[in-house]
Parts: C-alpha cells; sequence; structure tokens
C-alpha cells in the first residue's frame, strides 16, 4: 500500500479546513459509462475551439455536463507558457479535438488563479498546459501533464477514456457487500485515488471486515478508510477509524503513522490547538520517529496558527 501519510503531513497546516467534495456516485448519478446521447445545442455562444460552447465558469461546466451526461474538459494554462500556445495550435484545429470534446464541456482555467490552484491541489497537477477529464462530480477520468505531440495526446486521452467507462461499468455493477476483501480494496483504492472518496468508503469498510481478509488487508483498508473519511467531511468517523487501528495493529510504523493521521483530524474541524497537542505527545512518545523532521515543522507553524488571535 502507498500510504496518503506524506502528502497529507505537507498539507495539514498550509491548507484551511477543507470543504466536503461534491456527492459521490452513491449520492448522484455519474454520467454514464457509454458514449452519451447527443442532446439540443444548450446555449447559443459563440462556439469555440472543437466547434463547441466553451463554458466560462467551473459552475457553469458541471452544470451542463451534468445535465447533459458529459464529462468535464479542463485545461489548464498559464501566462508566458510557450508549450500551452504550442499545444492549442496543434490541437483546436484537429478533427480529433473536434471528437474528443462531443463526450465532454470544455474550460479553460488559468493554473495560477485561485481556483486553477485549488483544483490543480485536488489532483496533485503541478504544471501547464495540463488537461484534466473529470465526472461532473469531480471523479478523475484522465489527466494529463505537459505536451509532447498531437498523436500521442488523442492515443492516450481517448485510451483513458476507453479504460474509464469500462471501470465504471464494473464499478456500477458492483454489490459492494458480496465483494472480497481484496475487491473492494482494489475498488476503494482506486476510487479514492480517482478524488471520489465518498464511494470508496463503503468498498474499503467492507474490504476491513470481509470474511477472509488476512491482517495487513483489514489494516491497508483501515488505514485507507480513515483518509476517505476524512475527506469525505467525516472527521468523526475518521477518529474512530484511526483509533481502532492504533489499538489494533502490531506495526510500529503503521502505528505511527495513524497517530500522525490522528493529529491532523482536529485540523479539519478547525481545532489547532488539539492537534497541536497532539503532535506534541506523538514528538514526546516517537523521538526517533522518521517523521519527526517534519512534524517539528507542524508544531512551529501551528505554534504560529494557535497564538493569532
Amino acid at each position: 500500500m502507498i500510504s496518503v501519510l506524506p502528502a497529507l503531513l505537507v498539507a495539514a497546516v498550509l491548507a484551511p479546513p477543507p470543504q466536503q467534495r461534491p456527492a459521490s456516485p452513491e449520492l448522484q448519478t455519474q454520467p454514464p459509462a457509454t458514449a452519451p446521447t447527443e442532446t439540443a445545442p444548450e446555449t447559443t455562444a459563440p462556439l469555440g475551439p472543437g466547434k463547441v460552447v466553451w463554458a466560462t465558469t467551473t459552475d457553469e461546466a458541471h452544470d451542463r455536463a451534468e445535465k447533459g451526461g458529459k464529462f468535464v474538459f479542463f485545461e489548464f494554462t498559464q501566462a508566458e507558457c510557450g508549450n500551452c500556445k504550442r499545444m492549442d495550435s496543434l490541437l483546436y484545429p484537429a478533427f480529433d479535438f473536434e471528437a474528443l470534446l462531443t463526450s465532454s464541456i470544455p474550460i479553460k482555467i488559468d493554473i495560477e488563479s485561485p481556483e486553477g490552484k485549488s483544483i490543480a491541489s485536488r489532483y496533485s497537477l503541478e504544471q501547464a498546459p495540463a488537461v484534466l477529464i473529470t465526472t461532473p462530480q469531480g471523479r478523475l477520468v484522465f489527466m494529463m501533464e505537459g505536451f509532447f505531440n498531437q498523436p500521442e495526446f488523442f492515443r492516450h486521452a481517448n485510451a483513458g477514456i476507453a479504460g474509464y467507462r469500462k471501470w465504471a461499468k464494473q464499478i456500477d455493477a458492483q454489490n459492494v457487500a458480496t465483494l472480497s476483501a481484496k475487491e473492494a480494496f482494489d475498488s476503494g483504492n482506486e476510487l479514492y485515488h480517482r478524488s471520489d472518496p465518498q464511494a470508496a468508503v463503503p468498498r474499503l469498510k467492507r474490504a476491513a471486515t470481509a470474511p477472509g481478509g488476512n491482517p495487513k488487508q483489514r489494516e491497508d483498508a483501515l488505514e485507507l478508510l480513515a483518509a476517505a473519511e476524512l475527506d469525505s467531511g467525516q472527521p468523526t468517523a475518521s477518529r474512530k477509524t484511526t483509533e481502532k487501528l492504533i489499538a489494533t495493529t502490531k506495526d510500529r510504523q503503521r502505528r505511527e503513522r495513524a497517530e500522525l493521521f490522528r493529529a491532523q483530524i482536529p485540523l479539519a474541524e478547525n481545532r489547532p490547538a488539539e492537534a497541536l497537542a497532539l503532535f506534541r505527545k506523538f514528538q514526546k512518545d516517537h523521538p526517533t520517529s522518521p517523521h519527526l523532521t517534519k512534524v517539528k515543522e507542524l508544531v512551529t507553524r501551528l505554534q504560529e496558527r494557535v497564538a493569532k488571535p
């Protein structure tokens, strides 16, 4: 299992309390896994590249995508970005670009804008040009950073969309209560890393309790479940899951990670003083931990944050 702890530690103090993500496909309808049905024109606005109407806000893009059963196509650009201009000049005139956008509502975003930074952070995008395709609810379909050439882009984008549709059909057909521990974990892990923690939660719960699972599988599931619950806006459930993991694991390194994660949960509830106390306790309890340097940095920043009126 790849631990999510390093990324969480970096963001723990720098970011404000996280907002709840959009509802998952358990609660809202995802775009169909097959090609969407063509609908009547949505607006009389001028056509843009790809002979479609580009959205001017992310809210508009999500609303139109949800109504039309389509994906959202984000193009990230940046001032003084020569490769961004090169990408546009090669993609926009191509018929393949027009075909690609038949299933999406496109929008162009400056990666340095506040909204661009927020979206880029959520999907771990670091540079422009970049293309991100998601469902209207935010589940990752395809992502590309940088640009090399036109054929490579279309090959990867089309393969990514086709792969997503095939996988989404399998997810939609699942009966979570009957999944094996491995099937449940693999599905939950994929959903979490596709930025859909809400749909990941029930599968990770199943992975942690399914008959036949071994201790490592159960603990892997609990560790990722706590992160998914926190990202879903469920700090109380995340804390309970983390406490269970701390109480039952015999793996010292996993227990350390769980204790660090527990210290971050109060930040999601805007309780920095409680988080500071837990990080200080970690320093006292684990004086030789490999995470200690990062923890010291977090303690310093939290002290400054708590000291502010």
